[in-house]
């Protein structure tokens, strides 16, 4: 899968995870800060990135993943 099909999945997923308007979600944007998403929004999220993927996110790894770019290389890494 390309990273492009990537971000468009990972994008709508938080998008639907956090209710957000998704022209506001571009590969930069910081989840926390930019987003305002809380602990329970963001395990809800890592949990869907989860079941969607058939991955493993550990605890560590999620905290030093900050933005949707992060996001969607950690992803590709670990279905590649």
């Amino acid at each position: 899968m390309s990273k492009e099909d990537l971000f468009a999945k990972i994008k709508e997923n938080l998008v639907e995870t956090l209710e957000l308007d998704a022209d506001h979600v571009t590969l930069e944007t910081n989840i926390v800060e930019d987003l305002g998403a809380d602990s329970i929004s963001l395990m809800e999220f890592t949990l869907a990135l989860e079941d969607e993927f058939g991955i493993e996110i550990s605890d560590e790894d999620a905290e030093h993943i900050l933005t949707l770019g992060q996001v969607v290389d950690y992803v590709s890494d670990k279905i590649n």
